[in-house]
């Protein structure tokens, strides 16, 4: 990927309050759901952070096939990502300190100790970029 590819990408990133993550259910089906992005307002890379319970039905999906999808869509420049790659839990204490937010609260988190406050990471393997409808650059593995 160039650096003007991933500029594109990431300010298609950085200018979505959400994403939507597509997993595998357990009956096999793609399952998809939205979430906040607001850890990754300033990424400067793909290796996109998001909180998540971890005994949600998410989790349960992600551990049996931790194959997922990233969508970005924003609805003013109707530039889009569609990103694919793997999940993975961030067990490392300071990277999970790093991205807590007292806001979780509102969600019934207590803190970054609290067992249920999941950190997870999107390690990417490809992309797709449009523009308008017209695919700008992809790769896929």
């Amino acid at each position: 990927m160039t650096n003007e590819v991933l500029d594109y990408i990431l300010k298609i990133v950085h200018s979505c309050q959400f994403v939507y993550l597509s997993t595998i259910n357990l009956d096999n089906y793609p399952e998809t759901r939205h979430l906040m992005n607001t850890m990754n307002e300033k990424a400067e890379n793909l290796y996109l952070h998001f909180l998540t319970g971890l005994y949600s039905p998410k989790m349960e999906q992600l551990e049996r096939n931790d194959k997922a999808g990233l969508y970005y869509y924003n609805q003013q420049t109707h530039h889009a990502v569609r990103l694919f790659g793997r999940i993975q839990v961030v067990d490392n204490p300071v990277e999970r300190m790093q991205y807590w937010n007292d806001s979780y609260k509102m969600f019934g988190y207590t803190g970054p100790e609290d067992k249920n406050w999941g950190l997870i990471a999107f390690i990417p393997d490809g992309y797709k970029y449009y523009s308008g409808g017209e695919i700008i650059a992809d790769k896929i593995k």
